[in-house]
């Protein structure tokens, strides 16, 4: 089985490295593809040409990373026709309704990152293998 190409958008290296931790918890072998913000993410991902073109198995983003509104991001992903069929997920500590309805909207999984280690592991490890049998 080939590892999942998996792209996470996210600026904490404290994050990368949990989410790297679920990814091993959860026995998902992958390459990961880290971007620290969604202006880089939006030009690797969406300005390559056809021929040479890198199509994740999945993409995670952070709502609030640096000069990029993760919203914007997600839907200018959601809008690139190669990446149309990419399941994409926010990953974010915001308890914000409206950012879980705006994730709704988008039809994106919304997970908030749970506080504690074990639960991290379990809800984030557990949305990105669904995400991969999708």
């Amino acid at each position: 089985m080939n590892p999942a190409q998996i792209v996470l958008i996210e600026d904490n290296p404290g994050g990368v490295f949990l989410f790297e931790m679920a990814l091993k918890h959860n026995g998902i072998p992958c390459q990961l593809t880290r971007f620290d913000n969604g202006a880089d993410a939006l030009l690797a991902l969406c300005a390559q040409e056809e021929t040479n073109a890198f199509v994740p198995d999945a993409i995670l983003l952070d709502l609030n990373t640096p000069r990029s509104d993760g919203f914007q991001v997600l839907i200018k992903l959601k809008q690139f026709p190669r990446l149309s069929d990419v399941p994409l997920a926010i990953l974010t500590s915001s308890q914000a309704s409206s950012d879980r309805h705006r994730a709704a909207l988008q039809n994106v999984r919304f997970i908030q990152k749970p506080a504690h280690l074990q639960d991290f592991l379990a809800t984030v490890g557990g949305a990105v293998k669904e995400m991969l049998q999708a």
